[in-house]
């Protein structure tokens, strides 16, 4: 393989800027490295709590039992609710699906 040398020569080419070398990228590349966004905002909003609940809960509740009992409680919640965020994801996309399918199927009877 036949490449120059030098970092600046490989990519003295090519344009400056953060997104040059994503310009046939149908879509702007993500800035951020660990998205929580497959399940949108609420994802987002779930895992936050997640993560700062302990924090919270070790400030308010000062008896050792209680806070250990709040915390596994959290955690529980949080599970919970990702799972629900996600199986009502699911459900909308199942219907979407069906929903295609069938307008598919109409199209292809018309077709006939």
């Amino acid at each position: 393989m036949n490449r120059p040398a030098s970092f600046t020569d490989r990519f003295a080419s090519q344009a400056a800027g953060p997104r040059a070398g994503y310009s046939s990228a149908p879509y702007g590349r993500q800035q951020f490295h660990h998205p929580r966004t497959s399940l949108g905002a609420a994802g987002h909003w779930i895992h936050l709590a997640a993560v700062a609940a302990p924090l919270i809960i070790g400030e308010v509740i000062k008896d050792p039992d209680k806070r250990w009992r709040a915390l596994r409680l959290a955690s529980v919640g949080a599970a919970l609710a990702s799972e629900a965020v996600w199986t009502h994801r699911l459900s909308k996309d199942r219907t979407k699906d069906e929903e295609s399918h069938a307008a598919l199927e109409e199209c292809h009877d018309r077709c006939r």
